[in-house]
């Protein structure tokens, strides 16, 4: 009996040092598995950089359309809302024999605001309609069509005047490739300006005036 327990013992290690291998050999799956959970994905299409031209339809005052252009640099805050800086200008026609055009010549303006959009699908959806409404600060330049004798700067050929503009639209964003996209919005607004121009004239040419337009333009996500 005593000569078996050494071959019994061998026995029983032979049989038991493999399964131990076997187990030392077990891939560590579930900690890999684990680990990339932890791990969140990166989110893209999170900025985006936005070109526009537009047209709009002044409602009252001396003017016959505007037409303008902007450039707005955007995040989006969650999967439905962004939140942009934009910098814009155009040009203004004013009607022909007005009293504005009597004075003025070629006004133009250049305008600093925000603005935002909500979309009503989700961010990666192809087809997008949103609602938007903004607001900038916005300055004016024209030209004298006859020198101007101001009390502040004496004889003038140009001057400058401040305002503000307020706007709502509803629009439709369309997907063109995996980080552009095209847009196209309906707007209603207003402007309101100062009483005074930069020289110290009293303004008695540019009235406040509600207007209407759209635009379209491209947007590059990143």
């Amino acid at each position: 009996m005593t000569l078996f327990r050494p071959a019994i013992l061998g026995l029983l290690l032979s049989a038991a040092l493999p399964t131990v291998h076997a187990q030392e050999g077990v891939p560590p799956t579930n900690a890999t598995f684990n680990l990339n959970k932890l791990i969140p994905s990166k989110k893209s299409d999170v900025y985006h950089l936005d070109t526009s031209f537009g047209y709009r339809q002044p409602l009252n005052g001396d003017y016959d359309w505007l037409l303008p252009a902007t450039i707005a640099f955007g995040k989006m805050m969650d999967d439905h809302n962004t939140l942009d800086a934009a910098f814009g200008g155009g040009v203004i026609q004013l009607k022909r024999g007005s009293t504005a055009d009597a004075q003025a010549h070629q006004p133009f303006f250049l305008e600093l605001g925000i603005a935002w959009t909500h979309y009503f699908a989700a961010r990666e959806a192809p087809i997008k309609p949103y609602i938007a409404a903004g607001a900038s600060l916005l300055w004016m330049s024209w030209e004298y069509r006859r020198p101007v004798d101001s009390k502040n700067f004496g004889h003038i050929t140009r001057d400058y005047l401040e305002g503000a503009d307020g706007y709502a639209g509803l629009g439709l964003s369309l997907r063109l490739r995996k980080h552009l996209n095209c847009f196209a919005e309906v707007d209603a607004g207003g402007v309101g300006f100062l009483s005074t121009t930069h020289s110290g004239e009293h303004n008695h040419l540019f009235e406040n005036f509600g207007y209407v337009g759209f635009r379209g333009g491209v947007s590059l996500t990143f």
